[in-house]
């Protein structure tokens, strides 16, 4: 028996799948004691023993952990240090997804379409040619700039590392180095980084008709509240697997759970 959080629409699409490939699925709560498998959504539980499902938020009690049965596999996508914790007192096994090279290659790439279909639909100028600038090069920010040099964006990336220059020019891009970062010309700004980078002083440097999109996880790259003060067409896009290609991410989670079961 399977366990499922679904607190956006991947998980519902895994849901679905799980019942196609013949396993007992349950969103009851009350069952979860039955079940080999525990999908906790994408972060889980907080200290606080909250949970977020798709229409409430639920406090779990003590009495919760210690039904679970001995050995059960609970899951999350991202890490969740409380979790790592309770497995250790009450004798389930805990696994995240993003801690798996194949996952977060697929999950960056499903990212990566999200991104460049929201930027499509929201802008009234094409990628062809424009000027965009990406913070980070890390799993996220490689397949976004594949996909915008495919369509012939004009690509500056911006790090820390000064050794990722020729990678970063071999892709056809321009390399910055973070301390010489110029806002100025550019159309797009892309975050990936989740640390601030792009404060007051580097939006100053911006016109205010630059696009500003985040897809970092919290504190976010960008100082979003000043950028919307001063008018920027500024916008934080977290989890986009849940939200684009959610059919596709909710399989790619049940293909993981049944790697795991074989192990």
């Amino acid at each position: 028996m399977i366990f499922i959080n679904h607190d956006d629409l991947r998980s519902l699409e895994l849901m679905e799948e799980c019942v196609r490939r013949g396993y007992y699925v349950t969103d009851q709560i009350k069952d979860i004691k039955y079940a080999n498998v525990i999908y906790l959504g994408a972060k889980g539980i907080d200290r606080k023993n909250r949970l977020l499902t798709h229409n409430e938020t639920l406090i779990l009690s003590d009495d919760f952990f210690s039904s679970l049965k001995k050995g059960s596999l609970v899951i999350t996508l991202a890490y969740n240090s409380f979790l790592e914790q309770l497995a250790k007192k009450y004798g389930f096994k805990y696994v995240y997804l993003l801690e798996n090279k194949m996952f977060i290659h697929l999950n960056s790439i499903l990212t990566a379409e999200g991104l460049i279909s929201y930027l499509i639909a929201h802008r009234r100028f094409p990628l062809y040619q424009s000027r965009i600038v990406v913070l980070g090069f890390g799993h996220c920010a490689k397949p976004i700039i594949e996909y915008l040099k495919a369509m012939h964006s004009d690509v500056y990336v911006v790090v820390r590392r000064k050794e990722l220059q020729k990678e970063i020019e071999s892709m056809g891009c321009h390399f910055m180095f973070i301390e010489d970062m110029d806002l100025k010309d550019f159309d797009i700004l892309i975050n990936t980084v989740p640390q601030l980078i792009v404060d007051k002083e580097k939006l100053d440097q911006a016109h205010l008709q630059m696009m500003i999109v985040d897809i970092a996880s919290y504190p976010y790259g960008v100082d979003h509240h000043y950028a919307l003060t001063q008018g920027f067409n500024s916008i934080i896009l977290p989890s986009i697997p849940s939200k684009y290609a959610y059919g596709y991410a909710g399989k790619m989670i049940i293909d993981e759970i049944e790697r795991m079961l074989e192990n």
